[in-house]
């Protein structure tokens, strides 16, 4: 329950492309694995209701060692659906003939992005570690969900937007000075028409600023990644 916990939620296996049978089959691995290492296992309730309550708990242990990394990846997809709205380019859904639901693949191709620097710098190990340590730090059949412990997911939920807004903010600041420059163009020429001409001069500042921001959003990223081992062993 713990290892489904972690799979549920952790970057890479909780993708929707990935097939569930692989998840399956990999969290059954993985718990087969990390079984030696267990040592005495303290017997089960034969209570249905509480060996419901014991599975629920080791369930969520598992879910919140997966958010660690997860709220990282999924602030890294803010970030670009953020500067596609910036850019401008969240508006070819309501202008051009995209499908209900298209997205333009700037969230997409910076969740990429990130998901390749969380794999080079090991973080999926990171988590993979962080739940072997849980098992010393939390017995198997003993955790307990407190409301100390919501409180530290909850925030934890809250470096999704820190995240999102930091690694956003070169794109952001770059289209902040673009769309100023705009303005002060249209009140100098008010025969120009500044709204046909921010489509692409926004859009073209965006693109230049984003590929200019990649190398230090890399940096950014594997710090965050280097700081999960402190952050699953603050969660658990």
């Amino acid at each position: 329950a713990r290892v489904s916990g972690l799979f549920l939620a952790a970057p890479l296996w909780s993708m929707a492309g990935m097939p569930k049978s692989v998840r399956a089959a990999a969290a059954v691995l993985l718990s087969v694995i990390l079984l030696p290492a267990l040592g005495p296992v303290p017997r089960l309730p034969d209570d249905q209701l509480a060996m419901s309550v014991i599975l629920a708990s080791e369930t969520l242990v598992g879910l919140a060692i997966g958010l660690t990394g997860a709220f990282l990846m999924h602030g890294v997809v803010l970030a670009g659906e953020v500067m596609s709205m910036q850019m401008g380019l969240s508006l070819g859904q309501a202008l051009g003939s995209l499908p209900e639901g298209a997205t333009v693949g700037v969230g997409q191709l910076l969740g990429y992005f990130a998901l390749t620097i969380y794999l080079t710098f090991g973080g999926h190990l990171t988590l993979y570690q962080g739940l072997a340590a849980s098992f010393a730090a939390i017995p198997p059949g003993q955790a307990l969900v407190s409301l100390a412990g919501g409180r530290e997911i909850a925030d934890l939920a809250g470096t999704v937007f820190s995240v999102g807004i930091r690694a956003a903010a070169p794109v952001m600041v770059a289209l902040l000075l673009a769309n100023l420059a705009l303005a002060i163009l249209g009140k100098a020429v008010p025969q120009l028409n500044v709204m046909m001409l921010a489509f692409p001069v926004t859009i073209s500042i965006g693109l230049v600023a984003f590929g200019a921001a990649l190398p230090f959003l890399a940096q950014f990223l594997a710090a965050g990644v280097e700081g999960l081992p402190g952050q699953v062993g603050r969660t658990i």
